[in-house]
């Protein structure tokens, strides 16, 4: 290719990132116009490959190194994925295609964020103390933005649970106190329980009248030299700002000053809790203590993120007002603060997203230059979306205030998760039956690379080509697959599969070229209804749980989970390739399979990891 840095298109972004990310225009006095594209050459024929490994490579190493943070939709690395496609595509001669002839489409992602104001202070005595927040204790996303004042009382777990017979809260006045509990609950057999969610804490505090709760790492969680305080960005499965009371995580030594006048600390209280093998409350007030407590937060109204879109024009006078859309999301989940799979001592880390999706904007940028250099009949919209993590937050602005008019668009390729190619799993191509003849397509483009390819009728998938379908366009969504790497600190670049994706970009790009070349527009097409029972596991799992998976409340007598030894208590991490943190995963997983298959399930056990087979059922 004709840009020799590596990463390409790095030199070119450098000197226009900074006003990039504070403008969102390019520099100079005025929005650049693009490079005058020179006389178009005779296109590369059908099946010549139009990136080579290396050059895949090197840009999903530049979209997943460190300095991008794991590219959160809302954060500076995604600004700088977005300004190095902007810049790329604007390098390539692609006009401008963002409001106000600009490269950039800014839209608002509404989440809540830390305000001015969180204040946490201990008074006892003649003494006082005031705690740092971010560094001695974090507000919970699911608090008020309000401020409580009560007098100190421990509940140990905050754990009431009758079939246990244990209750922290029996003979305990929590009305108008602050109350301070221990994450999780005390050990018992089979795990972890829905007592030990946040939730659970959250509704036993609210119903007895508690001022404010406060929650701390069990022993458990962490290690002598690591006490992991929770983000408050953290939604751990509550909706934000939906607590009737204000909810703060604190650090051990933020506890310990708490509890100073018992003169025991919080390591010493769980001890007594749990001593002897048999849970016993020791939940009390802690005299002369009164802890003051404001908790703030504010939703965001700026434009807090942005698309790229760039437009190649089309060669053909009569059809280069119809619009082929090429697609990929460049953001990702940051630190992991939302949407880790890595379970909690995962946050805070770098989640590069090496393939989901520096892979899919690498393959974006690549169909862009191969077709920048000869472009098909009809024109060629590229949007690289941010928000896509977040719910398809940039692709659904788009498609509701598109920068053309959707009647124009022809058909929508989408790239999302396109570097880890294998022929045993197969490229999987989604939407296949939303347009007339689009498998067929695919399959012919497909012919000289020979690519073990896997059809979905279905427009809709967890990716941006859903916002499309929506609107009633032809989609195709190319994929190679979930992984164990996938939403997790393992993402990185060394992990994708450079050749793989230089053949899947190739194909995408084939598949591209045709779409724009051909003498009707595709048709659009509803794809076949799914009439199908659905795989189940026959268990019932628990809400709200922090535990890094999706806890088992009751197992079904005689069902597919029961006959492979799950038990009450295990903690589901995985089903098969598809890494579980939360019941959205456990649907996902379960929507991929059909009653009847065989799928290893991965479990978390008193601890350890245990694996079983499980024969799914049918609901």
């Amino acid at each position: 290719m004709a840009f020799p840095s590596v990463p390409r298109g790095v030199a070119a972004a450098s000197f226009l990132a900074a006003s990039l990310l504070l403008t969102g225009r390019p520099a100079g006095a005025g929005e650049p116009a693009a490079a005058p594209a020179p006389a178009a050459p005779a296109p590369a024929p059908i099946g010549t490959p139009a990136v080579t490994a290396d050059e895949f490579r090197a840009r999903v190493r530049h979209l997943a190194s460190p300095d991008l943070e794991g590219r959160m939709s809302i954060e500076p690395g995604a600004f700088a994925a977005s300004a190095y496609v902007a810049a790329e595509l604007r390098r390539l001669g692609l006009a401008p295609a963002g409001p106000d002839g600009t490269y950039f489409q800014p839209f608002t992602i509404d989440l809540p964020r830390l305000a001015p104001g969180n204040t946490l202070e201990v008074v006892g005595g003649r003494a006082s103390r005031s705690f740092e927040v971010e560094r001695d204790w974090n507000p919970m996303a699911m608090s008020p933005s309000t401020a409580a004042a009560g007098d100190l009382v421990f509940a140990g777990f905050g754990v009431v649970d009758p079939a246990r017979g244990y209750d922290d809260y029996a003979g305990l006045d929590v009305t108008d106190k602050v109350v301070l509990v221990i994450r999780r609950e005390p050990a018992r057999a089979g795990g972890f329980s829905e007592h030990a969610t946040f939730r659970a804490k959250l509704a036993r505090a609210s119903e007895r009248g508690a001022a404010a709760l406060l929650i701390v790492n069990d022993r458990g969680t962490g290690t002598a030299d690591r006490d992991p305080l929770l983000h408050w960005s953290e939604t751990v499965g509550v909706t934000p700002g939906s607590a009737l009371l204000p909810v703060a995580f604190v650090s051990k030594a933020t506890a310990d000053a708490l509890l100073a006048p018992l003169g025991r600390g919080i390591a010493a209280l769980q001890a007594e809790i749990e001593a002897g093998g048999t849970a016993r409350p020791a939940s009390r007030r802690v005299p002369g203590t009164t802890v003051r407590l404001r908790t703030a937060f504010e939703r965001s109204k700026a434009k807090n993120a942005r698309n790229v879109a760039a437009m190649l024009e089309g060669r053909d006078p009569a059809l280069r007002d119809e619009v082929v859309v090429v697609g990929a999301h460049h953001d990702h989940v940051g630190r992991g603060w939302f949407g880790s799979a890595g379970g909690p001592t995962a946050q805070g880390s770098v989640h590069p997203g090496a393939d989901d999706n520096a892979s899919g904007t690498a393959a974006l940028l690549e169909i862009a230059e191969a077709l920048a250099a000869a472009p098909p009949r009809r024109s060629v919209l590229f949007l690289s979306f941010s928000g896509e993590e977040l719910g398809l937050l940039g692709s659904e602005h788009f498609v509701e205030h598109p920068t053309v008019p959707l009647a124009r668009i022809v058909t929508m390729v989408n790239l999302d998760m396109v570097g880890r190619y294998d022929p045993q799993r197969k490229l999987e191509i989604g939407g296949v039956g939303t347009g007339a003849g689009l498998q067929a397509l695919v399959e012919t483009a497909n012919a000289p690379y020979g690519l073990t390819l896997a059809w979905d009728p279905q427009g809709v998938a967890p990716s941006d080509n859903t916002s499309f379908f929506r609107k009633r366009i032809p989609v195709l969504f190319f994929f190679t697959g979930l992984h164990p790497e996938y939403h997790t600190p393992r993402d990185t670049w060394e992990t994708v599969n450079a050749e793989g994706g230089a053949q899947v970009t190739s194909l995408a790009r084939d598949v591209v070229r045709v779409l724009g070349d051909l003498d009707a527009r595709v048709a659009y097409t509803d794809p076949p209804k799914v009439e199908r029972a659905r795989a189940a596991l026959g268990l019932v799992p628990a809400r709200g749980s922090d535990v890094g998976g999706v806890v088992v409340a009751e197992v079904s007598e005689g069902g597919p989970a029961a006959k492979a030894g799950i038990r009450a208590g295990d903690t589901i991490t995985a089903v098969g390739l598809v890494v579980v943190k939360d019941l959205r995963d456990l649907a996902k997983a379960l929507a991929a399979r059909r009653p009847g298959d065989a799928v290893v399930v991965k479990l978390l056990r008193d601890g350890a990891e245990v694996s079983v087979s499980v024969v799914l059922g049918a609901r």
